[in-house]
Parts: structure tokens; C-alpha cells; sequence
């Protein structure tokens, strides 16, 4: 279903018979199918001194269902993943749909050197597909309101890992993240929000055993996913290409209490990465599916219900209800440079770099226009 902004009397009628029910609930991805602002972001990184190989960026601005934002980057070495098999080299891909599909992945195995001068060299790929809205609520009365996410499956796997070497080796990583990041801010300018990550982390851990070291794949899940879900991620049982997979889950995040001239921003992001040295060594990560092969409805569904210790209206106060909050939501109109602005605050939160962010890596995404194309699976 989708609403249109001209339909405000078909929106008004079906307010009426939600508020009487108790809740609203949105049915399209988003917050009652507005546009959403959107972006694919890839980055190709060598360490040491953090150099850009390759990045594209590709945001699109008040979307409408139809509209995706996709790119396709192929980088140095093979797609080992055994995913994607008509994609021969590694590669890093995002795509971001006007539905709430789409998902983050990258694959990468090289041969020799990673590129670079440097003997340590360290090639670094990282995808992310993003959506954020933000808007204003105009409602006379106050609600709650709460998203239902989705999470689709994440996978994240190590190439070429031997159990046991007789020397210290470079050690490879893979990384599948999704976080969602939520503020309101109220009148009189006081904010109010938070912070939801979730998803896994693989990398190689050398332990000393006797004359040689022991290799082993050392998983780490992130953030909140044990709160987030029961089950727990599947091993491959294979200690040379050890690879991990949480099947897809849902749960559901209380935002918040929203009153009149409140706004609410969220930024949702899905982000695969990883790192190798090369010579024989690689990973891959996904989350979701960077090729729309394998699409997830009601990724972001948004759910308001009136606030019980306020006061609750009328049946015959219903249309003052409903002219109060006048179409449910305002959008801001900020001007396209601003918007611009913030995509571009938004993703130089993190930075693609050799620094640490608990234990693992932190990274970034960009702005800039790109040509990127899509391959299906």
C-alpha cells in the first residue's frame, strides 16, 4: 500500500478507524510511505596509510517505490565467496531500494600482494546501503511509536585459514553490521535518542601450542543480537574456510513518545566489510543481498499508538484528532543543499581506518556521484 500525499481523505478515514482500534500501523516501508532518502556507498582502502583505491557513492533524495540505489565495484583478486558465482572478481556491492530491500556485500581472495609498496600491505573493501527519514509530527494528541525491523541474514566467512602454522602469519577479518540510530528532537530543542547495532564479526586468533600456533576463526557478535534473537549463528564446520550465518530475525524498538512539533530522525544502515594481506588468503561478508535475488518485506515498519496516560479523546473528538494531526506527518522541507549536508554529516561518522572501535575496525562511507552498475545474481 501506498499513500499519497494528495489522498488525505482516504488517509483521514483509515486514521479514524485505526485510532479506534488502538494503533496505526504503517504499510509501507518507512513512516506511512513517505519518501525516503536513501544511498549505496562501496570504498576499496590499502593500509598502511589509509589509501583510497576506489570509492563511489550514489544517495538519491525523496524516493518513491520503484526508485534503488545500487553499485557494483570490482576490486583486486577473485570472488571466492561461492555467492554471486557470475561475478568472478572480488568485489564490493550495495543496494538500497525505495522498499526497504537490498543488503551489503563483499568478497575478496588475492593470490599475491594486496597492492602497495609496503610488505604489510592490507587491502580493505566495505559496502553499506543506507535510509533515513526525518519529519515532523503534527498530532494534537501524543503517541508512541515503535519500528518492527527485519534483520535479513548475515554471513560472514574467512578464506584460506590453515589450523596450524609454524610461524605468525597476517590474519584476515569479515565484519556484517546493521545499526539503527534514532533521535527526537523536541521544541524547545531538547534531543532525545539512541543507538541499536547488531550483527558478526570474524577474524583469525594465533595461539602458541607446542613449536607451532594454533589458527583458529574467532567469532564476535556485536552489539545488542543476543538480546535481539534466540538463535545462534550456524558454523560451516570447515576449519580451512571457516564461515558463520545468522538466518534472518525480527524484533521490535520502542522509540519513544512523540507530542506535537516533536521531529524524529532515523538512519538505518546495513554494512559488510573486511580485510586480507592476500597470497592466497581472503573473506567475504553479506548482509542481506546486495542483488535483490532474495527480497525481505516489512524490513522497517513503524507502529503509533495513542500514549495511555494521556488524555484520551472522544469518539466524536476523532475529527479534531485528525485535523490535528493534518495527513499524520509534515515533512521538513529542507532544501536540497542541506540535505546534501547531512547525508554527507551522516556518513563521516565513521572512518575507513586502521582504528579500533571496541575490537574491531571502524569505517566510513562518502559522498560522492557515482555511475555504479548492478549485476543479478
Amino acid at each position: 500500500m501506498t499513500i499519497h500525499r494528495h489522498g488525505l481523505a482516504v488517509i483521514a478515514a483509515s486514521l479514524l478507524s485505526a485510532f479506534s482500534s488502538g494503533t496505526i500501523r504503517a504499510g509501507t516501508f518507512g513512516v506511512f510511505g513517505f519518501q525516503v532518502d536513501m544511498s549505496a556507498n562501496v570504498k576499496d582502502t590499502l593500509q598502511p596509510g589509509n589509501t583510497t583505491v576506489h570509492q563511489d557513492s550514489l544517495p538519491l533524495f525523496n524516493t518513491v517505490e520503484g526508485e534503488s540505489a545500487s553499485i557494483l565495484y570490482n576490486s583486486l583478486g577473485v570472488n571466492g565467496s561461492g555467492r554471486s558465482t557470475n561475478i568472478h572478481d572480488a568485489f564490493a556491492s550495495s543496494l538500497a531500494d525505495a522498499t526497504g530491500d537490498g543488503g551489503a556485500g563483499v568478497s575478496q581472495l588475492i593470490f599475491g600482494s594486496p597492492g602497495g609498496s609496503d610488505p604489510n600491505a592490507l587491502r580493505q573493501l566495505f559496502a553499506q546501503s543506507l535510509w533515513t527519514q526525518t519529519f515532523t509530527y503534527t498530532g494534537t494528541f501524543p503517541v508512541d511509536i515503535s519500528v518492527h525491523i527485519q534483520v535479513p541474514a548475515l554471513q560472514v566467512g574467512l578464506l584460506g585459514v590453515p589450523p596450524r602454522r609454524t610461524g605468525l602469519s597476517a590474519t584476515e577479518t569479515a565484519a556484517a553490521i546493521g545499526e539503527f540510530d534514532r533521535t527526537i528532537t523536541h521544541p524547545d530543542l531538547t534531543i532525545a535518542g539512541g543507538s541499536l547495532e547488531f550483527g558478526m564479526s570474524e577474524s583469525e586468533e594465533q595461539i602458541p601450542s607446542g613449536t607451532d600456533l594454533l589458527n583458529i576463526a574467532t567469532l564476535q557478535v556485536l552489539g545488542k543480537t543476543g538480546l535481539l534473537t534466540s538463535q545462534a549463528p550456524q558454523f560451516n564446520g570447515d576449519d580451512f574456510e571457516p564461515s558463520f550465518t545468522l538466518n534472518s530475525f525480527s524484533f521490535d524498538l520502542d522509540l519513544g513518545e512523540l507530542h506535537h512539533g516533536d521531529i524524529l530522525s532515523y538512519v538505518y544502515t546495513l554494512t559488510a566489510q573486511g580485510s586480507t594481506h592476500g597470497f592466497e588468503r581472503g573473506y567475504f561478508a553479506f548482509v542481506g543481498d546486495p542483488f535483490n535475488a532474495n527480497a525481505i518485506g516489512d524490513n522497517l515498519t513503524f507502529t503509533l499508538t495513542p500514549v495511555t496516560d494521556a488524555a484520551a479523546p472522544e469518539p466524536n473528538t476523532y475529527s479534531l484528532m485528525l485535523a490535528g494531526i493534518g495527513g499524520v506527518f509534515a515533512w521538513r522541507r529542507y532544501s536540497i543543499a542541506r540535505r546534501k549536508r547531512r547525508a554527507a554529516d551522516i556518513m563521516s561518522d565513521s572512518v575507513l581506518c586502521p582504528a579500533k572501535r571496541g575490537n574491531r575496525p571502524t569505517w566510513s562511507v562518502f559522498t560522492r556521484s557515482c555511475t555504479g552498475s548492478r549485476q543479478s545474481n
